[in-house]
Order: C-alpha cells, then sequence, then structure tokens
C-alpha cells in the first residue's frame, strides 16, 4: 500500500498493526517512494549466523 509521508505520520500505529497483519507499505513523498515498511520475516538469519553456517561447510580437495 502506497502513503504519503504527512499521514504516515499521523497513522503509524496503524499502519504497524497492518505490518504485522502481513502487509507493506511505501512511504511516498511528493508521489515518490522514499521508503518501505515490511514485516520481518521469521527465517532471517542474522550476519554471525550467515557466517557461522559458510564456516561450517567443508571445503572440497
Amino acid at each position: 500500500m502506497n502513503i504519503n509521508i504527512t499521514s504516515a505520520k499521523s497513522y503509524f500505529n496503524e499502519m504497524i498493526d497492518e505490518v504485522v497483519k502481513g502487509n507493506e507499505y511505501f512511504i511516498l513523498q511528493q508521489g515518490k517512494p522514499i521508503a518501505q515498511i515490511i514485516p520481518v520475516r521469521e527465517d532471517t538469519l542474522s550476519r554471525a549466523e550467515i557466517v557461522e553456517r559458510l564456516f561450517s561447510y567443508q571445503t572440497l580437495k
């Protein structure tokens, strides 16, 4: 969903409730997208977890 920056400021709490439900928002300024609010994916790995997994793989000789 697109929303202008002024409305986003006014309806931030409601937007967060919708994002929790899986919806996404593009914040517009003068009709151009400047930011995106999206739900955090549960399966997203931290950088440390990614590095740990990469180093856990054995190299072939």
